[in-house]
């Protein structure tokens, strides 16, 4: 079986980059063989989704930060951080 496909190991915490590479712009990240948007919430935080858009699977790591959320580059809309409780891929 491929490290990747282990279901156990999706239940980690995984160092990606620093969070200095957040600042200004989100960045796209692979891990696990998902596709992943890593950037920082309206507290700085750093947080990690999907990197697509549900409305046209657009990739969010082209989109930009608008008011301590993510913008997705393609239509504008929003989304905020997950929770540590939400946040499964």
């Amino acid at each position: 079986m491929l490290a990747t496909a282990t279901p156990l190991l999706r239940r980690f915490w995984y160092p990606v980059m620093p969070v200095a590479h957040l600042a200004e712009v989100p960045k796209p990240f692979r891990l696990l063989d998902q596709d992943l948007v890593l950037w920082l919430d309206g507290d700085g935080n750093p947080a990690a989704m999907d990197d697509r858009c549900c409305h046209r699977t657009a990739k969010l790591s082209k989109g930009f930060y608008t008011a301590g959320r993510l913008a997705c580059g393609y239509h504008g809309w929003e989304f905020s951080a997950p929770s540590a409780r939400m946040a499964r891929w």
